[in-house]
């Protein structure tokens, strides 16, 4: 029966020439090549076809094609999917080359949505997109980066430049108090994933779902926001490749501070002014002078560079698409012995194994090496950089033996540890291995009717081992974390024309499960300089161990109707039963409902040839967020807890930790979203405008619990925080030549936060605690305020001669710091200020001129504050920072010189003196390309140079006015944002690089 069909087969595929050949007698041949415009490369599959006939093939592998024509003119439509179609004139026997230029409108025409995609024009929610064209110009190294500045309602912000370091991404403002409020991450389906692990350039496009009507599909975890990743998929012609950078950074400015003789001449003033004894003679004054002393800041900071390589391969054969591809990335920092690397790979792979199969299976694995992350160690007697700053310059970094001085010699400006001496010896590793992989089944039945599985399986292996030379005894500290994730997703999808009506119905039954489990220890007094592989031998030891476990189980269905292209609604009702909650309290409903018009196809409208797209969106939604830890709403025991009954020998033992409370739930985050999408001159510009309104009620917060009752505090759903805002997308073409194009994309978001109830209380004390000596938190939480409070005295300058009987009330005397008191001469604590921004913005253009490209994308942020206690402490006087470090101290009081720069007195580092303008605007990238075209052997070749944060524009006088440090002692950090105690300064970085495509 085979060989019959063979023999069948060769008979017709003959017959088929003869025809062929009988029907292109007396024809004539028209030969070309389709190209992509922007690098050069022939597109396959590309449609070409005479105008006006049915005549017509298809380009192959390489872009070629050969096409029959039976008049002597013709014209060739030439399209392909995410490209503007054409039009050639010909003539029989010409050959011709073609190259398509991408089409804006056409590449955001498929929009993941989750659980599906769908077309742009049929999207109801408020969703912004960014593909890969977005920032291919830019050397980006870290996911964040790419959703910086491009995406409306979408504030990313590198509160640190550590390799490696924190950066915040934050979806239409901050929803939680003691809550995480990251967005979720889902990639390729599979669910809360790590963002800063995935490799950039395995990235085909992201979708940040904004409002509830689009995150309404992810219940309990969809209240900040939904960012949805998908990876590159192989769908042409096999090709590799190659993509080299290396870059070069810098600290972008030295902060002022004084040096070793204007230091020891001030503290000479000061100690004779408070009836003591110069410290320094006058020979060694004469020796600073001529020599200098040490500037820590100089010795602390280097020339950091960053190594990246990428190769990857593409394509299809047969039925098999593929996505292959690794790299590895270095990063080290401006800061000494600061460093991070990446080590990751990909493989993407699907097939069609019959017309109604499809299976895929996506693997990632990486490898992340973070060391001497200023970030991750807690510094309670500031940072290294704070460290730095504040550091007696009188003081050498070593002694003549070439041993370091680990502390001042004289006990003068920072009492801490030698920061170089501490950088030179730490040795701190968080060494982090993930491996994610999903298989997707698609069966379709028929036209209508599909099924598609998604498993997905999840492991992350961290371990954090650290090495601490502080005297007088080294410490050493080691943890192993292993985290494992399982989820199935099993999705039914329907869809129905109906003459004018379209219909589609997507149920979801979903589960998902995380594990974790550690175990560490801790050693002190420990003698012996071998990192932490010997804590056996220290003094003292502590064993830790954590286990838990938590999943969700979920229900979805969404149904989405249209009617004759003009009137789209969407519903979306999704049920989730999580295990962090008790029986009873456990099972969240989130409905949603959405509705969108298109004006643009009414008859009034139809006649304006300008006005391509005119649609209004409004939305209204509920979704929901389980971010506490499992097993909250049990009380805690530590076991831990040993007690010396007879005073010597430690007695193990475990004691109650903290409260539980059976009756906690959910936070959930109502929303609604107004939203009109205009598209002009055949969506050449394109604008998207929404309105928003979203109030989380129910509020996780820890409620203080009487003495009586035990103390301490209990968590309770109490409290609303309301986020207002608008964002504005506008998009366009400016120029559209043949040689010449310049897209540019401009974003704006405004918001305004505010906190609408708490416990009971009218405000909260915050739990970012200064390192000034007072002991008092930096930030507050205020109803009726925005978060992000800053908490502290506001200045008046100094006591002057005038006013010497008044200053004497409060224990102060002229020259001394004035600070606002109350009736009784007490001083007023109060808000001073705000470090939530409420206005971002982003401007990217991309200029390309024959094989020229240019990029330069300008971002930044206003309206908003900064607590600068950095520069608090390097003026000094208080806490560890004993001495004047400032150069504003130049220009102190004196009783001929009456200035607001005070001699003497309390310097509160959390006052109004040290909160600072934080509105920036900053030129992010700057990235200039040359293509060569028509190298034999080589599809494309790229050769590049480019600038980040090469300019800021700010009125901080810090190091970058987005720098901010973590809130180490609880809660999260938007409770505290803007405040600066010593954060890592984004560098400014030059880099080269060259792609290779064949």
């Amino acid at each position: 029966m085979l060989e019959m069909s063979i023999k069948l087969g060769k008979y017709l595929g003959v017959l088929f020439l003869l025809l062929c050949f009988g029907t292109a007698f007396g024809q004539a041949q028209v030969t070309g090549k389709v190209y992509d415009a922007s690098d050069d490369t022939g597109i396959p599959g590309a449609n070409v076809l005479v105008k006006g006939t049915t005549t017509g093939t298809s380009t192959d592998v390489d872009g070629n094609f050969t096409l029959n024509l039976t008049q002597n003119d013709a014209i060739l439509v030439i399209s392909f999917t995410g490209y503007t179609t054409q039009e050639i004139p010909v003539k029989k026997g010409s050959k011709v080359e073609v190259r398509l230029e991408a089409s804006s409108k056409l590449l955001s025409e498929i929009v993941v949505v989750g659980y599906g995609t769908r077309k742009k024009s049929d999207v109801t929610g408020s969703v912004a997109q960014v593909g890969t064209k977005d920032f291919k110009d830019q050397p980006v190294t870290r996911v964040e980066e790419a959703l910086q500045g491009r995406a409306s309602g979408v504030m990313v912000s590198r509160s640190s430049g550590n390799p490696g370091g924190a950066i915040k991404v934050r979806v239409r403002g901050v929803n939680s108090i003691t809550g995480n409020n990251d967005p979720l991450v889902v990639v390729d389906g599979v669910i809360g994933l790590a963002l800063n692990s995935i490799n950039p350039n395995d990235i085909e496009s992201m979708e940040v779902l904004k409002d509830a009507s689009a995150t309404a599909i992810y219940g309990s975890r969809g209240s900040n926001g939904v960012i949805l990743v998908s990876t590159k998929k192989g769908s042409s012609k096999p090709r590799l490749d190659v993509d080299v950078f290396t870059g070069f950074s810098y600290v972008p400015k030295f902060i002022d501070v004084l040096g070793a003789y204007d230091f020891a001449r001030i503290e000479n003033s000061r100690r004779i002014n408070n009836g003591g004894n110069a410290v320094f003679t006058d020979q060694e004054l004469a020796g600073f002078q001529a020599n200098g002393g040490v500037d820590y800041q100089r010795e602390l900071f280097q020339t950091g560079r960053t190594n990246n390589v990428q190769l990857s391969t593409s394509g299809r054969s047969g039925k098999i698409n593929y996505f292959v591809s690794g790299n590895y990335m270095k990063q080290d920092g401006i800061v000494m012995t600061t460093r991070y690397s990446r080590l990751s790979g990909r493989v993407n792979v699907s097939s069609d194994i019959t017309d109604k199969l499809r299976v895929g299976v996506n693997l990632f694995a990486t490898r992340e090496n973070n060391h001497n992350n200023l970030d991750d160690q807690r510094e309670y007697q500031g940072s290294m950089i704070l460290r730095a700053l504040t550091w007696d310059p009188t003081t050498p970094i070593r002694n003549d033996q070439g041993v370091f001085n680990n502390y001042s010699l004289r006990s003068l400006a920072h009492l801490g540890y030698n920061p170089i001496a501490d950088m030179s010896t730490r040795d701190l590793n968080l060494i982090t291995d993930r491996f994610n992989a999903n298989i997707n089944v698609n069966y379709r039945f028929n036209d209508h009717f599909s099924y598609t599985a998604v498993g997905g399986l999840g492991s992350s292996n961290s371990t954090n081992s650290k090495y601490l030379t502080t005297p007088p005894f080294p410490a050493a500290f080691f943890n192993n974390g292993q985290t494992s994730l399982l989820q199935m997703s099993n999705i039914m999808a329907y869809e129905q024309v109906f003459g004018k009506h379209n219909l589609k119905v997507t149920g979801v039954y979903e589960f998902q499960q995380n594990t974790y489990s550690g175990n560490g220890y801790s050693a002190t007094n420990y003698l012996v300089p071998s990192g932490f592989y010997l804590a056996e031998l220290a003094a003292g030891k502590n064993l830790s161990n954590d286990y838990n476990k938590n999943g969700i189980e979920s229900l979805m269905g969404r149904a989405e109707y249209i009617f004759n292209d003009r009137l789209f609604l969407t519903g979306t009702v999704r049920r989730d039963k999580s295990s962090r909650f008790r029986k009873d309290k456990n099972v969240g409903i989130f409905p949603s409902v959405a509705l969108a018009y298109n004006l643009s196809s009414l008859p009034m409208l139809a006649a304006v040839e300008s006005i391509t797209n005119l649609k209004l969106r409004a939305g209204w939604g509920q979704v929901g967020n389980q971010n506490i830890a499992p097993y909250s709403t049990y009380p805690s025991v530590n076991i831990n807890g040993g007690y010396p009954f007879d005073g010597k020998s430690l007695t193990p033992g475990s004691r109650p930790d903290g409260y539980g409370n059976a009756d906690l739930t959910w936070e959930t985050t109502t929303q609604y979203n107004l939203g009109v999408d205009l598209g002009l001159f055949q969506n050449r510009i394109n604008v998207s405008v929404d309105a928003y309104q979203k109030k989380t009620t129910d509020l996780l917060l820890n409620v203080p619990v009487p003495a009586f009752a035990g103390g301490g505090a209990v968590l309770r759903n109490v409290g609303e925080v309301e986020n207002k805002g608008i964002d504005l997308s506008l998009s366009g073409a400016v120029i559209n030549k043949q040689n010449f194009r310049w897209d540019a994309t401009m974003t704006m978001s405004k918001i305004a936060n505010k906190v609408v109830k708490l416990d009971g209380r009218s405000e909260i004390q915050g739990s970012f605690l200064n390192i000034d000596g007072s002991g008092r938190a930096l930030n507050v939480i205020q109803v009726g305020q925005p978060l992000g409070q800053f908490y502290g005295e506001t200045f008046l300058g100094t006591w002057k001669t005038a006013e010497a009987d008044e200053a004497l009330k409060v224990g102060a005397k002229p020259g001394d710091s004035k600070y606002l008191t109350d009736e009784n001469g007490v001083t007023v604590l109060q808000a001073i200020g705000n470090g939530m921004p409420k206005f971002s913005w982003g401007f990217n253009n991309t200029i390309a001129y024959k094989n020229w490209d240019l990029n330069m994308f300008i971002n930044g942020m206003s309206n908003f504050q900064i607590l600068n206690v950095t520069q608090g402490l390097v003026v000094g006087a208080t806490g560890n920072q004993r001495g004047f470090l400032s150069p504003t101290q130049l220009n102190q009081w004196t009783p001929t010189n009456e200035t607001d720069i005070p001699v003497g007195g309390q310097n509160r580092t959390a006052s109004s003196r040290y909160v600072e303008n934080g509105a920036f605007a900053r030129l992010n990238n700057v990235s200039l390309s040359y293509t060569f075209k028509k190298i034999k052997g080589i599809e494309s070749l790229k050769v590049y140079a480019s600038g980040q944060n090469l300019v800021l524009i700010t009125g901080f006088s810090g190091y970058d006015p987005e720098g901010s440090d973590r809130n180490y002692d609880g809660g999260n950090d938007d409770t505290a944002a803007g405040v600066n105690v010593g954060a890592y300064p984004n560098p400014r970085t030059v880099t080269f690089g060259i792609k290779i495509g064949l």
